[in-house]
């Protein structure tokens, strides 16, 4: 996986519209398929954020810790949520009310600490320190919007990656 660390940003560029394609991909008559591809591009467009949440914490300072486990946990949860709906709605998508959606606030937030956290350790390499909300908020909307963000957060990622090789 620290493949995709090393990658160059045109590289995780098209990867991220090979998932986005895929996630977006139907055939008609046939939607056990569909949702499989479905569902295998989503995974493609999002492990990226999952991949520099875990692998760039090697290059923090030992004396910034951040919660893995908790970025773990809010993936599978995020994740989990979202194949539970998609497969109740046969991909379709769903309106939820009342007790029902008590727990998709929940994964709605586990998406976004999944999104931040990424983020949140990359500054935190950067500064050398651990960094606040507002130090990376602007990185987390680049995350948001992963493809356009890319392009801004993959060469920092590198230089990240060639910092970290001449220290060791």
């Amino acid at each position: 996986m620290t493949i995709l660390l090393k990658a160059k940003n045109w590289q995780i560029f098209i990867l991220l519209l090979i998932g986005m394609a895929l996630s977006n991909f139907t055939i008609e008559n046939n939607p056990a398929t569909t949702m499989v591809l479905n569902l295998i591009g989503f995974l493609i467009y999002f492990i990226y954020p999952f991949v520099i949440g875990n692998f760039l914490q090697d290059f923090l300072p030992k004396k910034v810790e951040v919660n893995n486990t908790f970025f773990q946990i809010n993936f599978f949860t995020w994740i989990g949520g979202y194949v539970t709906l998609m497969i109740l709605s046969d991909g379709q998508g769903m309106t939820l009310t009342g007790l029902a959606a008590l727990p998709f606030f929940y994964v709605f937030f586990a998406f976004l600490y999944y999104q931040a956290f990424p983020v949140k350790v990359l500054k935190s390499v950067e500064t050398r320190k651990e960094a606040s909300l507002g130090d990376y908020f602007s990185d987390f909307i680049l995350i948001l919007f992963l493809s356009i963000g890319i392009w801004v957060l993959q060469p920092r990622i590198n230089k990240v990656l060639e910092r970290g090789k001449a220290v060791v």
